[in-house]
Protein backbone atom coordinates (compact mmCIF):
# COMPACT_ATOMS: atom_id res chain seq x y z
CA UNK A 1 0.00 0.00 0.00
CA UNK A 2 1.50 3.52 -0.70
CA UNK A 3 0.98 6.35 2.15
CA UNK A 4 -0.95 8.90 1.99
CA UNK A 5 2.16 11.22 1.77
CA UNK A 6 2.36 10.21 -1.60
CA UNK A 7 -1.33 10.43 -2.40
CA UNK A 8 -1.28 14.10 -1.88
CA UNK A 9 1.37 14.17 -3.66
CA UNK A 10 0.35 12.37 -6.92
CA UNK A 11 -2.99 14.34 -6.71
CA UNK A 12 -1.24 18.17 -6.57
CA UNK A 13 0.77 16.85 -9.25
CA UNK A 14 -1.59 15.52 -11.09
CA UNK A 15 -4.15 18.27 -10.89
CA UNK A 16 -1.30 20.87 -11.63
CA UNK A 17 -0.60 19.26 -15.27
CA UNK A 18 -4.03 18.88 -15.54
CA UNK A 19 -4.94 22.27 -15.68
CA UNK A 20 -2.62 23.69 -17.78
CA UNK A 21 -3.33 21.36 -20.28
CA UNK A 22 -7.23 22.00 -19.69
CA UNK A 23 -6.56 25.55 -20.90
CA UNK A 24 -3.11 27.91 -21.03
CA UNK A 25 -2.70 29.71 -17.76
CA UNK A 26 -3.83 33.23 -17.15
CA UNK A 27 -1.30 35.94 -15.99
CA UNK A 28 -1.92 35.01 -12.50
CA UNK A 29 -1.22 31.51 -12.76
CA UNK A 30 1.67 31.57 -14.84
CA UNK A 31 3.17 34.02 -12.79
CA UNK A 32 2.69 31.71 -10.08
CA UNK A 33 4.09 28.67 -11.40
CA UNK A 34 7.16 30.42 -12.25
CA UNK A 35 7.93 31.86 -8.66
CA UNK A 36 10.48 30.33 -6.78
CA UNK A 37 7.85 29.55 -4.15
CA UNK A 38 6.26 27.36 -6.36
CA UNK A 39 9.08 25.78 -7.67
CA UNK A 40 10.84 25.14 -4.19
CA UNK A 41 7.49 22.71 -3.25
CA UNK A 42 7.46 21.10 -6.30
CA UNK A 43 5.32 17.82 -5.48
CA UNK A 44 7.73 15.55 -7.27
CA UNK A 45 11.11 16.95 -6.94
CA UNK A 46 12.93 13.87 -7.29
CA UNK A 47 12.68 12.58 -11.12
CA UNK A 48 15.82 11.98 -13.37
CA UNK A 49 15.29 15.50 -15.12
CA UNK A 50 13.20 17.32 -12.79
CA UNK A 51 15.18 19.90 -11.59
CA UNK A 52 16.45 20.35 -15.46
CA UNK A 53 12.65 21.18 -15.69
CA UNK A 54 12.14 23.29 -12.93
CA UNK A 55 14.98 25.14 -14.22
CA UNK A 56 13.18 25.61 -17.48
CA UNK A 57 9.86 26.97 -15.74
CA UNK A 58 11.89 29.41 -13.62
CA UNK A 59 14.00 30.63 -16.13
CA UNK A 60 11.00 31.04 -18.48
CA UNK A 61 9.92 34.98 -17.37
CA UNK A 62 13.69 35.85 -16.84
CA UNK A 63 13.74 34.92 -20.96
CA UNK A 64 11.12 36.77 -22.03
CA UNK A 65 8.61 34.53 -22.55
CA UNK A 66 4.94 36.42 -22.33
CA UNK A 67 1.45 34.94 -21.23
CA UNK A 68 0.55 35.28 -24.85
CA UNK A 69 3.68 32.89 -26.04
CA UNK A 70 2.31 30.31 -23.64
CA UNK A 71 -0.74 30.78 -24.90
CA UNK A 72 -0.11 30.62 -28.28
CA UNK A 73 2.19 27.56 -27.74
CA UNK A 74 -0.31 25.57 -25.65
CA UNK A 75 -2.70 26.44 -28.91
CA UNK A 76 -0.02 25.16 -31.13
CA UNK A 77 0.84 21.71 -29.13
CA UNK A 78 -3.02 20.33 -28.50
CA UNK A 79 -5.46 22.71 -30.67
CA UNK A 80 -3.88 23.06 -33.94
CA UNK A 81 -4.46 24.68 -36.35
CA UNK A 82 -3.08 21.66 -38.92
CA UNK A 83 -0.99 18.43 -37.33
CA UNK A 84 -1.51 18.83 -33.88
CA UNK A 85 2.17 18.26 -31.92
CA UNK A 86 0.83 16.90 -28.76
CA UNK A 87 -2.58 14.93 -29.71
CA UNK A 88 -4.19 15.10 -26.04
CA UNK A 89 -6.64 12.10 -26.33
CA UNK A 90 -5.78 8.28 -25.57
CA UNK A 91 -7.85 6.89 -28.14
CA UNK A 92 -5.06 8.46 -30.98
CA UNK A 93 -2.56 6.65 -29.37
CA UNK A 94 -4.09 3.03 -28.26
CA UNK A 95 -6.54 2.86 -31.06
CA UNK A 96 -6.14 0.99 -34.19
CA UNK A 97 -7.52 3.57 -36.93
CA UNK A 98 -5.84 6.67 -34.33
CA UNK A 99 -9.23 8.29 -34.07
CA UNK A 100 -11.10 9.89 -31.37
CA UNK A 101 -14.30 8.39 -29.62
CA UNK A 102 -13.03 4.90 -29.98
CA UNK A 103 -12.78 1.89 -27.89
CA UNK A 104 -10.67 3.66 -25.11
CA UNK A 105 -12.77 6.40 -24.70
CA UNK A 106 -15.80 4.61 -23.80
CA UNK A 107 -13.76 2.51 -21.41
CA UNK A 108 -12.49 5.78 -19.88
CA UNK A 109 -15.85 7.12 -19.77
CA UNK A 110 -17.18 3.64 -17.85
CA UNK A 111 -14.06 4.33 -15.08
CA UNK A 112 -15.43 7.87 -14.54
CA UNK A 113 -18.92 6.44 -14.14
CA UNK A 114 -17.91 3.83 -11.59
CA UNK A 115 -17.24 6.87 -8.98
CA UNK A 116 -20.17 9.15 -10.06
CA UNK A 117 -18.58 11.23 -12.76
CA UNK A 118 -18.72 12.47 -16.09
CA UNK A 119 -16.97 14.46 -18.41
CA UNK A 120 -18.03 17.88 -19.01
CA UNK A 121 -19.08 17.97 -22.25
CA UNK A 122 -20.24 14.45 -22.83
CA UNK A 123 -20.85 13.18 -26.06
CA UNK A 124 -19.14 16.21 -27.60
CA UNK A 125 -15.71 16.07 -26.35
CA UNK A 126 -13.75 12.68 -26.31
CA UNK A 127 -13.95 11.55 -22.18
CA UNK A 128 -10.31 10.58 -22.94
CA UNK A 129 -8.23 14.04 -22.82
CA UNK A 130 -5.34 14.13 -20.78
CA UNK A 131 -6.41 17.05 -18.94
CA UNK A 132 -9.70 14.96 -17.63
CA UNK A 133 -7.58 11.75 -16.64
CA UNK A 134 -5.05 13.64 -14.48
CA UNK A 135 -8.22 15.37 -13.01
CA UNK A 136 -9.58 11.79 -12.45
CA UNK A 137 -6.43 10.77 -10.92
CA UNK A 138 -6.49 13.61 -8.64
CA UNK A 139 -9.65 13.11 -7.18
CA UNK A 140 -9.58 9.38 -6.69
CA UNK A 141 -6.61 10.08 -4.63
CA UNK A 142 -8.41 13.66 -3.02
CA UNK A 143 -11.38 10.95 -1.91
CA UNK A 144 -8.65 8.34 -0.42
CA UNK A 145 -7.17 11.08 1.39
CA UNK A 146 -10.61 12.10 2.89
CA UNK A 147 -11.67 8.61 3.25
CA UNK A 148 -8.55 8.61 5.70
CA UNK A 149 -9.52 11.04 7.64
CA UNK A 150 -12.99 10.00 8.66
CA UNK A 151 -10.88 7.15 9.38
CA UNK A 152 -12.52 4.56 6.25
CA UNK A 153 -10.27 2.76 5.50
CA UNK A 154 -11.81 0.71 3.14
CA UNK A 155 -13.29 3.26 1.44
CA UNK A 156 -9.40 4.67 1.24
CA UNK A 157 -8.11 1.49 -0.32
CA UNK A 158 -10.65 1.13 -2.64
CA UNK A 159 -10.08 5.04 -3.92
CA UNK A 160 -6.07 4.05 -3.86
CA UNK A 161 -6.63 0.84 -5.84
CA UNK A 162 -8.91 2.81 -8.21
CA UNK A 163 -6.08 5.22 -8.93
CA UNK A 164 -3.51 2.54 -9.45
CA UNK A 165 -6.31 0.30 -12.07
CA UNK A 166 -6.63 3.28 -13.83
CA UNK A 167 -2.91 4.58 -14.46
CA UNK A 168 -2.03 1.04 -15.49
CA UNK A 169 -5.13 0.59 -18.02
CA UNK A 170 -5.21 4.12 -19.18
CA UNK A 171 -2.90 6.77 -18.62
CA UNK A 172 0.52 5.28 -18.23
CA UNK A 173 -0.30 3.80 -21.31
CA UNK A 174 0.02 6.68 -23.37
CA UNK A 175 0.72 10.05 -20.89
CA UNK A 176 4.36 9.67 -21.05
CA UNK A 177 4.59 9.72 -24.79
CA UNK A 178 2.01 13.21 -24.88
CA UNK A 179 4.52 14.59 -22.43
CA UNK A 180 7.34 13.81 -24.86
CA UNK A 181 5.89 15.23 -27.71
CA UNK A 182 5.10 18.05 -25.60
CA UNK A 183 8.75 18.95 -24.70
CA UNK A 184 10.27 18.01 -28.18
CA UNK A 185 7.29 20.64 -29.68
CA UNK A 186 7.00 23.00 -27.29
CA UNK A 187 7.99 26.39 -28.21
CA UNK A 188 8.83 27.95 -25.39
CA UNK A 189 10.62 26.76 -22.29
CA UNK A 190 7.46 27.03 -20.22
CA UNK A 191 5.94 23.98 -21.80
CA UNK A 192 9.07 22.29 -22.49
CA UNK A 193 9.45 21.89 -19.10
CA UNK A 194 5.73 20.97 -18.06
CA UNK A 195 6.74 18.23 -20.85
CA UNK A 196 10.14 16.89 -18.53
CA UNK A 197 7.59 17.15 -15.12
CA UNK A 198 4.89 15.31 -16.67
CA UNK A 199 7.13 12.30 -17.83
CA UNK A 200 8.99 12.25 -14.36
CA UNK A 201 5.70 12.28 -12.69
CA UNK A 202 4.50 9.50 -14.80
CA UNK A 203 8.10 7.15 -14.21
CA UNK A 204 7.56 8.04 -10.67
CA UNK A 205 4.42 7.02 -9.84
CA UNK A 206 4.47 4.32 -12.06
CA UNK A 207 7.58 2.70 -10.17
CA UNK A 208 6.13 3.43 -6.61
CA UNK A 209 3.22 1.19 -7.86
CA UNK A 210 5.26 -1.36 -9.05
CA UNK A 211 7.24 -1.48 -5.75
CA UNK A 212 3.84 -1.40 -3.68
CA UNK A 213 2.38 -4.16 -5.95
CA UNK A 214 5.14 -6.33 -4.88
CA UNK A 215 5.58 -5.24 -1.42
Amino acid sequence: MTSAQDWDAWAATWTVLGRLFAGSPDRESLDRMRSAELLADWPLPDGVRTAEALALLGGSAERGETVDDVHDDHFLLVRGPGKVKAVPWESVYLSREGLVFETQTLQVRDFYRRFGLQAPNLNREPDDHISLELEFCGTLLMRALDALDAEDAEGARTYEEAHAEFCREHLFRWAPEFFQRVEQGADTDFYRGIGILGQDACAQVAAALVDAAAG
